[in-house]
């Protein structure tokens, strides 16, 4: 709700602070005196482009604020904005205002913080309605249409058995893609593990195979050299050199005479044991030495095959690893990277199979909604047409029209308000309706019709009144009494018929002081209220006539 609008040099107007109340009120006021004046003020807070010709002739700047009641819940972008900015509201109270410069430039502040003019006209438009300025009419915008009609047609459960579906819809499409992108982006490197893998397999490398092999190669490099030093080796273990006796022989004469002297001395005995020990353990090594002097039997190649198979274990580690701990590390490494690669395109394959399964899901429900939100439309455009009788337009038709949309969050439908307000014209979204009159009065049927289904809490009407009076002013005036009863409703007239029906009262007048214009407005009461009644009936607010017919005017409101 509206609580109070300030304006201090805006045009005519040099300073006003005007305290709206809840239910029905009209702005009243003899031709030019400013009643535009004041939708020029609120479109500013709408998000309009600042004009440097409406700041006040002398005046630096111009500025406008308005304080607004908002109770919970709030509406959707106000309450994200007020989170995002970390901005609360004081007791439901949100201030906005708008300052125009002299040098063209603008700013506006929210709750006493720097705003965007964007995100000004964005929180706005969920306050306030100006039916007759097409640019703030919520209900020229299709989005807000189907909103309006979602609640109007108490679509909420389908709604939100669509949306949840659809949040489920989303969540797997982009799980989806990521993995298609993450597999797509992974191709080169598979491809190269996939070759790492296959070479390292066919080698076959085993830990610590590669030094094994260089002490073959070496010994096989040294076979002349190890052959003669091992055949010398046992030769003087086992043989003589000029009739001389070989090491063997020596050690057995040395332990038999030792024999013989530790049983004449026991002391000796331990001598003899390790003289034996030695011997056992030299011809032990003789014998070894000869089975492996006999084992030498190596080939040119052998050898050749040994030092390929070294070039091949170097050749691993110089591409996988510096050692073949590493190769063998870096190939169990891949393995599973490719695994994981294979288990990504199953997972895509159940991926899509969910997803397809959840589309299908989401267009069924999404037929549910649109047959629900197609049946609202044909009762609300059945209430609309019965309203329109009513202010002048008996003739006029209103529909609601669908098209199909792709996949998004609110459905599958775009809906348009559509009108024919004389036989024989087509039907016309109401966004292209030319007149000003008219189209308030579509706009009082249509609000009128959905009650509490509107979320705006402000309705402001201008131009309603044009080109009517009678019987259908009254009933022009009971609509906008009626609306008043869920909505703030505020209502630019010259009629005094429905002047009467309202609950508050506010009057512009102009004054000329030092040849310049002042505009002022002021709520009236009473006597003051009946004057400016009879005025709007006959154009003199003194005659007897004219104050009788106001005075019953304004009781038949009581």
């Amino acid at each position: 709700m509206l609580e109070r609008l300030e304006i201090h040099n805006y045009a005519l107007i040099e300073d006003s602070c005007i305290d709206f109340k809840e239910g029905f009120t009209v702005i009243t006021g003899e031709t030019g005196a400013g009643k535009s004046i004041l939708l020029g003020a609120l479109s500013l807070l709408l998000g309009e482009k600042a004009e440097v010709q409406s700041i006040r002739s002398g005046c630096e700047s111009a500025s406008v604020s308005a304080s607004f009641f908002i109770p919970d819940p709030l509406p959707t972008f106000l309450a994200s904005y007020l989170d995002r900015e970390n901005i609360a509201l004081e007791d439901g109270s949100l201030l906005i205002s708008r300052v125009v410069k002299n040098n063209g430039r603008s700013s506006t502040t929210i709750q006493g913080r720097l705003a965007t003019r964007t995100d000004l006209a964005s929180i706005t438009q969920e306050l306030l309605d100006i039916s007759a300025q097409r640019d703030h009419q919520s209900l020229l915008s299709s989005a807000n249409q189907l909103a309006v009609l979602d609640v109007f047609g108490s679509c909420k459960e389908y709604k939100q058995a669509y949306q949840d579906q659809y949040m489920l819809y989303q969540d797997l499409f982009r799980r989806l893609e990521e993995k298609k992108q993450l597999i797509q982006n992974s191709t080169r490197e598979a491809e190269f593990l996939q070759y790492a893998v296959d070479e390292i397999i066919k080698v076959d490398p085993k830990v610590d195979e590669d030094e094994h092999i260089q002490q073959q190669v070496q010994v096989i490099s040294s076979y002349e050299q190890i052959y003669e030093a091992l055949s010398l080796s046992v030769q003087m273990l086992s043989s003589s050199e000029h009739g001389g006796t070989s090491v063997l022989s020596n050690l057995h004469i040395s332990k038999n005479q030792l024999s013989l002297a530790a049983k004449a001395d026991l002391s000796l005995k331990s001598y003899l044991d390790r003289l034996e020990s030695t011997t056992i353990e030299i011809e032990d090594i003789y014998q070894s030495l000869r089975d492996y002097l006999g084992g030498m039997n190596y080939s040119q190649e052998e050898l050749d095959n040994l030092q390929g198979r070294l070039s091949q274990l170097q050749r691993l580690k110089k591409k996988y690893g510096p050692s073949l701990q590493a190769v063998l590390r870096f190939l169990e490494q891949s393995q599973q990277t490719l695994s994981l690669s294979i288990d990504g395109e199953i997972e895509i394959s159940k991926l899509e199979k969910q997803l397809k399964i959840a589309k299908e899901e989401l267009f069924k429900r999404a037929q549910a909604l649109s047959e629900k939100r197609k049946s609202a439309a044909r009762k609300l455009s059945r209430e609309v047409e019965e309203k329109l009788r009513t202010l002048g337009m008996s003739q006029a038709l209103f529909s609601i029209s669908f098209s199909e949309t792709d996949i998004r969050s609110e459905g599958i439908d775009a809906v348009s308000y559509d009108i024919c307000a004389n036989p024989g014209l087509p039907m016309r979204s109401i966004k292209d309706v030319a007149s000003g009159g008219e189209l308030s009065r579509i706009m009082l049927a249509v609000k009128t019709s959905l009650k509490q289904s509107d979320t705006v809490g402000t309705l402001l009407y201008d131009e309603v009144d044009a080109g009517i009076g009678g019987s259908v002013a009254l009933s022009v005036a009971q609509q906008l009494s009626a609306l008043s009863k869920t909505h703030q409703v505020i209502v630019i007239t010259h009629l005094a018929s429905i002047a009467s029906m309202a609950d508050h009262q506010f009057l512009v007048s102009k004054e000329v002081r030092d040849n310049m214009s002042y505009s002022y407005i002021k709520e009236i009461f009473g006597e003051q209220r009946q004057k400016e009644i009879a005025r709007m009936l006959s154009g003199e607010s003194s005659s007897t006539e004219s104050l009788e017919h106001a005075k019953r005017l304004l009781s038949r409101r009581d």
